[in-house]
């Protein structure tokens, strides 16, 4: 946050929309559970009292943070509207709002990941990232049985299918990075493509 916005009155809906965004770049770079709540209000040129009044405590900040997130991507994903001509159709929208959403799921996947690495017990947050996984798994499961059904794919196990997908595309934002290798747009049109080469192929 800069120091311009730091002076700025702000609504609090605002305000909290600033802190979520300042702490998901924050858990992008580091380890959620080794970042203080004193590191997160001075990232966002807030003092403690204002943090905590948005925020009980620092658990509940990093929930908040991955609502945000997905919240954000589902919002993306809704506006696009799956295209009637396009073999993948709501597969192709999620796909999309991947790409459009690519540096903020970035961060959002890392956060996920956080969680699991960390063994994290946390019901609410396992719940928001059971949903969101669950969600992407529907679309491209849908989109594939569509397709089988209208023979313009070829028979597959569609729940198979669609968990590889899924696990692949979180691949391209979470490995893809180690390897030093940021072309998400690039990555996701042709994990796309490489699906379609798998179903199409009869």
């Amino acid at each position: 946050m800069s120091e311009k916005q730091a002076r700025t009155r702000l609504d609090p809906e605002t305000r909290r929309e600033m802190i979520l965004e300042e702490a998901l770049e924050l858990f992008a770079s580091n380890q959620f559970s080794a970042i203080s709540m004193r590191q997160i209000a001075s990232a966002c040129g807030v003092n403690m009292a204002l943090l905590y009044h948005y925020f009980e405590n620092k658990d509940e900040l990093v929930r908040a943070t991955l609502r945000h997130a997905i919240d954000r991507f589902v919002s993306d994903f809704s506006s696009q509207p799956a295209d009637p001509k396009s073999a993948l159709g709501t597969a192709d929208a999620w796909l999309d709002a991947t790409i459009s959403s690519a540096p903020r799921l970035q961060r959002m996947v890392k956060l996920m990941a956080d969680f699991a690495a960390a063994g994290n017990q946390d019901a609410e947050a396992q719940k928001m990232i059971g949903d969101f996984y669950r969600r992407e798994r529907e679309a491209f499961e849908g989109s594939i049985r569509k397709g089988m059904s209208e023979g313009q794919f070829r028979k597959v196990d569609p729940v198979r299918t669609a968990r590889l997908t899924s696990i692949a595309l979180d691949g391209i934002f979470y490995a893809g990075p180690t390897r030093n290798d940021f072309a998400f747009e690039r990555n996701i049109r042709d994990l796309r493509d490489q699906l379609l080469d798998y179903l199409q192929n009869h």
